[in-house]
């Protein structure tokens, strides 16, 4: 396989890039898996996994002494962390939440299996080495992954829709908008004709 690296890097011959992701592309599987049930679906997951191979085999320099997993890697989780770090919030929290929340995801999930019961806030806050508060800002932060469709329930045993909780048009608006206009306009004319 190095012998398909060293080929591909001298030529960028697309052929071989095909041939060399369809031979890695269990890597970017196993690692586009280690993402999963964390709100993205695992196909989007494989293509971003996928796209972080193609880069991978791009910039990949057999002459280093490296081997490819090796590289690739580090590339692909890369890539995996900037589309749940870009795509995957609807509103976007600072950097240092965010990467607190990654980190305090993988703690409760490391520590419960460890407790065998779900971890206080506090073994979580030793655990990511964060202050209480900070884990709390960045569970919080989570809440904020996805936007809620208006057609959602408001309640799980409420009938009524987000939607329903909107106000209407205000008639009103139009008339003030019409109003500013002409005043603008009224301005402009000599001061006879106002």
């Amino acid at each position: 396989m190095e012998a398909l690296h060293r080929e591909y890097l001298r030529t960028r011959d697309p052929a071989l890039a095909n041939q060399l992701v369809e031979f890695h592309c269990g890597l970017a599987h196993r690692l586009a898996a280690r993402f999963a049930n964390r709100g993205e679906a695992p196909d989007d997951l494989t293509q971003v996994a996928l796209l972080g191979l193609v880069k991978a085999i791009d910039g990949f320099d057999p002459e280093r002494g490296l081997r490819f997993s090796t590289y690739a890697t580090p590339t692909i989780l890369g890539e995996l962390k900037r589309h749940f770090r870009d795509k995957g919030w609807a509103i976007r929290p600072p950097r240092r939440v965010h990467d607190l929340y990654l980190n305090v995801q993988h703690a409760i999930d490391d520590l419960a299996q460890e407790l065998r019961r779900s971890p206080t806030l506090p073994e979580i806050a030793e655990r990511v080495c964060a202050s209480v508060e900070d884990v709390v800002e960045a569970i919080e932060a989570g809440g904020l992954r996805r936007y809620t469709s208006i057609d959602a329930r408001v309640g799980p045993d409420d009938e009524r829709s987000l939607a329903s909780s909107l106000g209407d048009d205000d008639p009103d608006l139009t008339g003030i908008e019409r109003h500013l206009t002409l005043a603008a306009v009224v301005r402009r004319l000599p001061e006879v004709e106002q």
